[in-house]
Formats: structure tokens, sequence, C-alpha cells
């Protein structure tokens, strides 16, 4: 049963003001125990639904919701399921938990499982208002976004050499096809980067020089750069090892800008060693794909890789790990759901392993597919494009 309360929503000087719709869902006990049931209506616009922390949560009761906070028991696995179920069904909407006695430990456990924040039972009407005030600025700030800047995705790697830049060009490629435009593939692993010789690129101007260019870099210079291979356009990574740390934080933002201004998708192949400018570079992408394969090793890195994400703010709804080199053996040691389990994100996609047609490929400068078109690995890439091209803003 649901019941309407008003009440006001952000704007920028702090106040509130009445446009988003905002779900309650709690029960009855512990909302008669919460301040908000003794504030003034006339302040407030929110739904309350009263609901049992352990009942299912129908679309109905979630209806046309833009932020939905939830009564949680940690102890009660169908509460804790349930939780789970609202994320996957919605994993765009901001989430807030409303849960008794809960520590720095169970939150960052929910924060991983991609719960926006966590508030104290019973509710206290500052500490309401303060999440409610800060996801909503967080959401706004997202809205706003350029619409002239094409979509970004950013393909890491939890180890290196395993096979991110595969990933990196065959979804560039299919995205590629999508606009009239097409897809800028930028190679951000500036020191060992291949995706230009994957394509089959031999040499040519680089990144090198987009980062030279100061403020000369423009629309005419980058298109020159980027050289169309595969049916990608591709900035290389330069010919020369620099440090990392070199790199003009502010020129390499300018080149990122101008690449989602001048083509229909852009893709970051970023580096395994990260720099300082790194998650700066992934700031703009709307997915972040983390790669990853069924060893103790990567999973550990991508973990670590997770929790900087985390405490840096990158918002766990923009991440997907991609298990690469799967074996369909009977008795592997690590499956995929062992996989999900221990990095606590599921897994988006898999790539079979099938080293010896992805080297040939590489060899030559050609693409799985053309390769060995009915290859496995080649359809699981195919799969895998389609599934990000679907995932972004706007997607099929």
């Amino acid at each position: 049963m649901g019941k309407n309360i008003e009440m006001e929503t952000p704007v920028s000087d702090g106040h509130l003001r009445l446009t988003c719709k905002i779900k309650l869902l709690i029960s009855e006990e512990e909302f008669a125990r919460s301040a908000l049931s003794h504030d003034d209506p006339s302040n407030l616009s929110f739904e309350l639904v009263h609901l049992a922390a352990d009942a299912p949560i129908s679309p109905d009761m979630m209806g046309d919701a833009e932020l939905v906070v939830v009564e949680l028991v940690t102890g009660d696995p169908r509460s804790m399921q349930r939780l789970t179920s609202l994320r996957a069904r919605w994993p765009g909407l901001p989430l807030i938990v409303a849960l008794r006695d809960g520590d720095l430990a169970t939150t960052r456990a929910l924060i991983r499982q991609g719960v926006d924040d966590v508030i104290a039972l019973p509710i206290q009407r500052a500490e309401f208002d303060d999440a409610v005030n800060n996801l909503l600025a967080a959401s706004a700030r997202e809205a706003v976004r350029d619409p002239t800047l094409a979509p970004v995705i950013a393909v890491a790697q939890s180890v290196g050499g395993i096979g991110a830049t595969t990933i990196a060009t065959h979804i560039a490629h299919y995205l590629g096809g999508m606009g009239p435009n097409g897809c800028c593939l930028v190679d951000l692993d500036l020191q060992f980067g291949n995706a230009a010789s994957y394509l089959g690129r031999a040499s040519g101007l680089t990144m090198d020089n987009l980062l030279d260019a100061g403020d000369r870099v423009d629309g005419e210079l980058l298109r020159t750069v980027a050289a169309t291979e595969q049916g990608v356009a591709v900035v290389a990574a330069p010919e020369k090892i620099s440090p990392l740390e070199s790199v003009d934080v502010d020129q390499l933002m300018r080149v990122l800008d101008l690449a989602r201004r001048q083509f229909d998708h852009v893709v970051l192949d970023l580096p395994g060693n990260w720099a300082n400018w790194t998650l700066s570079a992934i700031d703009k992408a709307d997915l972040v794909l983390l790669v990853v394969d069924l060893s103790i090793g990567s999973l550990r890195q991508a973990r670590r890789r997770l929790t900087l994400f985390e405490e840096t703010g990158i918002d766990p709804a923009r991440i997907r790990i991609v298990a690469n080199r799967v074996e369909k053996r009977l008795f592997r040691t690590i499956g995929v759901q062992d996989a999900a389990d221990a990095l606590h994100y599921p897994v988006f996609a898999t790539v079979q392993s099938d080293y010896a047609i992805v080297q040939s490929a590489q060899d030559q400068g050609i693409l799985v597919g053309t390769a060995a078109r009915k290859n496995k690995v080649a359809a699981d890439l195919s799969t895998l494009a389609e599934q990000v091209a679907a995932a972004l803003p706007g997607g099929a």
C-alpha cells in the first residue's frame, strides 16, 4: 500500500524543490519510529510504500521512481535477496539503503553491490535529506553531460597481457558501423600499446603528435592521426617509450574531448600501469569494462582496481566485468560464478579461449572474425560488442 507525501528535491543553492519522484519502501513499524513520520507533510515529497523488509518489490510498486530508499535487514537472506534483485532489475536507479546497526564493513559491502548510499534506522530527517540531496545532485551532474559528446567506453585490464586490446579493437570495429562518423579507438597504453598493429597499421602519426600540438590540436589533425584501419579510426600509441607521468593531463583531456566531438563513439584502451591521468580518462567513460581471466592473480588485481574505483567515486553502475580466455573444461579450478563472487560484481560477458586463432589474427593485423568467421571467440566478441552498444545511454 502506498501513501503520497510531498518532499522537495535539491537545486543548486542547497534548497529543495518539487521535481523528483522518490519512493520510500519501509515497514510500518520502522516508519512510525522515524523522524519523517512526525514532519509537516507540506515540507515533504516522496511516495511512502509500507512494505515488510523481506517482502518482494514489484514493478508496480516502483512505478516511475527516480530514486528509491529501501529498508534492509542484513541478517535476513530474503531481505538481502530482495536488495540484490532490486539492483539487478533497475541497475541505474539511484538507491539508498536504510538499516539498523550498519558498521563500516557492511556499508562497504553494500556499496560494492551497487548501493549508492546507506543511512541508519530509525531514519533521521537531516541524514535522509543529506543522502537524497547528494545523490540527486550527482544524478543532475550526470544528466547535464554535453549531448554533443560521443559516449566513451574505457577498457581496463586486471593484469597485463590479458587480451584487453583484442576486446577493445573488436568493440571499436562493431561501434564503427553504428553511425556516420565512425568510432575512434584511442590507445592510451602509451608505452607498450599494440592496438594499431592489431588492426594492421604498420606506422604513421601517433598520440605524441596530438600531445605535442598544444592548442593547435583540432579536428583535422585528429582525423589525420587517427588513420582508419579495419573500419576503426585508431590513435596509435607513441613509437618511443616515455614516462607515463610526463603526459600533460590537460592536453590529453583536450584530445579526448575532441575525439568525442569528431566521432560517434570513442573507445579507450587503458594501460596496465596506471598514471595520475588514468582515472581522469576513466571518469569520462560511460562504461568501464574491466577485463579479467579466471586466475587468482587476475582476480586479486581486479579486486584492487574495483576498490580504487569505489574509493574515487566511480559509479559502480558504469562498471562491467568481462571474463576473457574462458576455457570450457569440466574440471576447471575457478568458474565464472566464482569470479563474480570474488569480485562482488556480476560477470557481464565471457569470451572463450582460443589462443592460436587470436594470435594468428593479431600477427596478420586482422580481426578474429576475418581470420576464422565461425570461430567461437569471434562469436563471443561480437556478442560482447552488441551488449556494450545496448548498455550505452540510448543504446539499442
